[in-house]
């Protein structure tokens, strides 16, 4: 059984490279070659000397002979080298080497150009440029070596931009390499006449930093006022030791000139000391200079000074207000301070170890210039800025809804305190009032409602706010309220107009008039006679009696509701008299059957008789 092996490495853009490792059988391996090209480009120059190299293992390359081929055409030659002198555009092609124990190798493409020079590369030394130094950049070509020779000029640019001229220096030298000199780097190469011109690729140039930007440390931190200060200007150096000098500022100020040491002492510190400090590291040469940033250094008080806040910060009348006194920074000396809180220079709490002044129910006379004083068990005495308090005024509205209230609605008066504060500790009372007539009595809904509103339930209502717990205090606002009708009262109408005669057909009419903002409410209609129901409620406004009898007679009413039955009105009577036919309209009635019956009479006879 035979076993077969393929490893192959990928040739770079140039020199192209490519190797190939082929088992054919169990017991024997053929290595495969592949081939160079010195030199090593993408393009060789018309003139040039070009070698190509067909490469084994080593152990491969012992006593082996070799073939070499031009588009699969075999060359003249039998050595491990193959060299071209004075390469021309005829000698481009795909190359191929092989021995007698391997596979033919890959193809290898020369390309052979008659252009004046080749394309040219960025360089640079040193390969690392280092923060401070110098650094070169070369822009490296090649020039034929058949055509006449000629002088080539070269640019440089960096960001996108012409960092140096056309001349004929293939060299660009930056003394003293700076951060801000890491970017992509090309160059251009141009015949004097400008006929040619040949751009490199853009190649990134990094500086190395030769050391970072300077921060600052405080030793010790916190610190307090009178202890000894040691300010630290830390600025590591990257690439290698390196001499420096270092400068301090403090509030905008120089505090220190440049000096071999990188820290500065300040003894003993004062609050006045506190403040933005910062660095400067530079190079004994001052080839490089950084800035650090700033660090805020505060120092504490020995004697804190104690400073005053009030909780909620908008305090309401009746609401719960804080007054608290405290030291922010801590305190390291024996014992606690205890404090006396201060309204308008007078004192309201004195000695206090909590420092907290608690109002349960704030009133407008809490309102105020509040300070505090911390005292020391040494006797030092420190006070807080004085912190203005204002009390908020309690308002109270009252509204109805809906906004427009109709015959059947559902009515709800609020009153509403304002501002609102929920953590007020008393326990606000309301009480509500029609017309001057208590209509709910005190208690903590702040609510009244009419289920079904009437037109009786327009006038004049007023809610009254109780505060009794801790701070007497009445308030009272009024509002109208018109309560519009849903459907005027009903009017009943009879037709014929009385007076009525005994087998009259005769329809009463239920006249009433909707609102015309209600105009999708239904409205259902009842009759009555005598008050009992002679039609019940349905959506017909008419009331049909035929052939009305005497027995009809009596006082007519009809009633109109909403489909809720929220709303019902009923119409005044209306007295309808049903009176008995005369003795000569019943002569009439004969006269008048028989002026019909006997024409007709006649005509059947004569029909009959023909």
């Amino acid at each position: 059984m035979k076993t077969f092996y393929s490893a192959i490495t990928m040739p770079a853009p140039n020199p192209v490279i490519l190797s190939a490792l082929v088992c054919v059988s169990l017991f024997r391996c053929a290595v495969g070659p592949h081939v160079t090209i010195i030199p090593p480009r993408a393009r060789a120059l018309a003139g040039e000397n070009v070698t190509l190299t067909c490469h084994l293992v080593p152990t491969a390359q012992i006593n082996q002979s070799y073939s070499w081929y031009k588009d699969d055409e075999k060359l003249n030659g039998y050595e491990q080298n193959y060299t071209i002198h004075e390469a021309t555009r005829e000698d481009s092609g795909s190359y191929q080497c092989q021995t007698v124990s391997s596979n033919r190798s890959e193809g290898v493409t020369l390309n052979v150009t008659d252009e004046p020079f080749s394309l040219p590369i960025i360089r640079v030394t040193p390969e690392s440029p280092l923060e401070g130094y110098g650094m070169t950049i070369s822009c490296d070509t090649n020039l034929s070596l058949v055509l006449a020779p000629v002088e080539l000029h070269f640019a440089f640019y960096a960001y996108g931009n012409m960092a140096r001229d056309f001349n004929t220096s293939d060299q660009y030298t930056i003394p003293v390499a700076q951060q801000k000199d890491s970017t992509d780097y090309r160059c251009e190469v141009k015949t004097p006449d400008g006929a040619v011109r040949k751009s490199s690729n853009e190649t990134l140039i990094e500086i190395e930093e030769l050391f970072s930007y300077p921060g600052i440390d405080f030793s010790p931190y916190p610190v307090t006022e009178g202890e000894a200060l040691t300010v630290l200007c830390d600025a590591s150096p990257f690439a290698k030791p390196t001499e420096m000098l270092y400068e301090f500022y403090a509030n905008g100020r120089r505090v220190r000139k440049f000096s071999p040491s990188n820290t500065y002492t300040v003894h003993p510190v004062q609050l006045k000391d506190s403040g933005p400090y910062l660095c400067v590291a530079k190079t004994l040469n001052g080839s490089v200079e950084k800035f650090g940033t700033a660090s805020f250094l505060g120092v504490q008080e020995l004697f804190p000074t104690p400073s005053i806040s009030v909780s909620p910060k908008e305090v309401l009348e009746g609401s719960i207000m804080t007054v608290s006194c405290d030291i922010k920074s801590e305190w390291r000396g024996p014992g606690n301070p205890r404090f006396i809180l201060y309204k308008d220079s007078k004192v309201v709490q004195s000695l206090s170890a909590q420092g907290e002044y608690k109002v349960t129910a704030a009133q407008l006379h809490n309102a105020g210039r509040y300070e505090c004083e911390a005292r020391y068990p040494s006797g030092e005495a420190k006070t807080s800025q004085n912190n203005y308090v204002t009390i908020q005024e309690l308002y109270l509205y009252i509204d109805v809804a809906p906004t427009a209230v109709t015959e059947g609605d559902s009515m709800r008066i609020k009153c509403y305190i304002r501002p609102w504060a929920p953590e007020m500790a008393t326990h606000p009372q309301f009480a509500f009032y029609k017309d001057g007539f208590k209509v709910q009595e005190f208690g903590p809904s702040n609510i009244y409602r009419v289920p079904s509103a009437q037109v009786r339930d327009s006038g004049g209502y007023t809610c009254e706010l109780r505060i009794s717990t801790v701070i007497e205090k009445k308030m009272r606002r009024h509002l109208y309220v018109h309560v519009q009708e849903l459907v005027s009262c009903p009017n009943i109408t009879v037709i014929p107009s009385p007076p009525l005669v005994q087998g009259s057909d005769v329809t009463f009419t239920c006249h009433a008039t909707r609102n015309p903002l209600e105009e999708e409410t239904e409205l259902q209609f009842a009759f009555y006679r005598n008050g009992e129901n002679v039609q019940a409620f349905g959506l017909s406004d008419t009331y049909h009696v035929p052939s009305v009898r005497l027995e009809n007679s009596g006082n007519y009413s009809c009633e109109v509701r909403s489909s809720t039955s929220d709303v019902r009105k009923i119409s005044r009577g209306i007295r309808v008299q049903i009176k008995e036919r005369s003795q000569r309209y019943r002569y009439r009635l004969l006269a008048a059957g028989a002026l019909v019956l006997v024409p007709v009479a006649l005509i059947l006879y004569l029909r009959r008789n023909k």
